[in-house]
């Protein structure tokens, strides 16, 4: 039970970060701010996917997928934001 209280405050504590500042900095309302942060679902299930042919290794397999989850989510992240950005700017 320890490890995986663990695990939830390495993974959620960030998000949560992050889900505020996406509300503060950025500007999103709610729904937006949580559904960029939700981004890290399908970056996940991509970086799970991705290391699959790594499963004899389980160590191995799990660092591939944290890796590849923090490419695809950083990559999404900042897709948003670009996306984001014009409106943000005073004009």
């Amino acid at each position: 039970m320890g490890i995986l209280m663990a695990i939830g405050a390495v993974v959620l504590l960030p998000l949560a970060r992050e889900y505020l500042e996406f509300r503060r900095s950025w500007g999103l309302g709610r729904v937006g701010a949580l559904a960029t942060t939700g981004l890290v679902l399908p970056a996940f299930a991509a970086g799970f996917a991705l290391a699959l042919p790594l499963a004899a290794r389980p160590g191995l397999q799990w660092a591939a997928t944290v890796a590849a989850t923090l490419v695809a989510y950083s990559l999404a992240v900042r897709a948003v934001e670009s996306a984001v950005e014009p409106a943000r700017e005073p004009g």
